[in-house]
């Protein structure tokens, strides 16, 4: 199974496919020029993100922001959109949430962070994660296959999950963001806090645990900061840091 079939199935899409954080169907993603920032709205995905650059480059004005509605994506088009936001030196804008693929990669690449007092920056994991949950229909899948089979299966999708984890790392490092900056909230420790909630999807970090985690010119519209506060039907915890994890 080629790399590119194999990212597929990686767990790495934000909540059920076809499901909005609003509770709505996902729409196909939307890029656009508004009120001189470029808007992308929608899941990452390849196709948007060459309109995108295709967008840019045609703009005699160039726009200084990336306003971005998004629950993520494959890894490699939020490391790709990452990349260019980074390249590009543009800030991000989050006015309603920005998850998954979205907060691991395309938000830390942003040179200045715009937040709304109720938008979310959710993880739920990265490349780097040590345990992994596949999505209903590749589970059945997997389960469908003869133990030889699904033991190859698993092994090469451990294998390229960790060549993938090494790029993952290599990012960060330019960016000047902690290691585990997306995977803290599946530690044990971390996790107990998280169970309170039953409802909680993910997690989220203060500003100034953002800032510990290599995260910093973050900037929120009429604080405080109260993640979640306008979506329906799931919540995100907002991880504390303890003082091992401010190390």
């Amino acid at each position: 199974m080629r790399k590119a079939a194999l990212s597929c199935l990686l767990p790495l899409l934000f909540g059920v496919a076809g499901a909005r954080a609003d509770g709505g169907s996902e729409e196909p993603t939307q890029v656009y020029v508004a009120d001189g920032e470029l808007v992308y709205v929608g899941l990452l995905e390849p196709h948007a993100n060459a309109r995108l650059f295709a967008l840019y480059d045609s703009l005699a004005d160039k726009p200084a922001v990336l306003s971005i509605r998004s629950r993520g994506g494959t890894t490699s088009y939020g490391l790709a959109l990452g990349r260019w936001v980074r390249d590009h030196k543009l800030d991000v804008k989050v006015m309603e949430y920005c998850m998954s693929s979205c907060a691991n990669y395309v938000f830390p690449a942003g040179i200045h962070k715009l937040v709304s007092n109720f938008a979310v920056i959710g993880f739920h994991g990265g490349l780097s994660s040590k345990t992994f949950q596949f999505d209903p229909a590749t589970q059945q899948m997997l389960d469908a296959l003869p133990p030889d089979k699904r033991k190859a299966m698993l092994d090469q999708i451990a294998s390229t999950i960790k060549d993938d984890a090494r790029q993952e790392q290599a990012y960060f490092r330019t960016l000047g963001v902690r290691a585990d900056y997306v995977t803290l909230g599946q530690e044990e420790r971390y996790q107990r806090r998280q169970r309170s909630d039953p409802n909680a999807v993910g997690w989220t970090y203060s500003l100034d645990d953002f800032a510990r985690l290599g995260v910093r010119d973050i900037t929120v519209i009429n604080p405080p900061w109260r993640p979640g506060s306008a979506l329906k039907n799931m919540s995100f915890e907002v991880l504390r840091l303890d003082e091992s994890g401010r190390d």
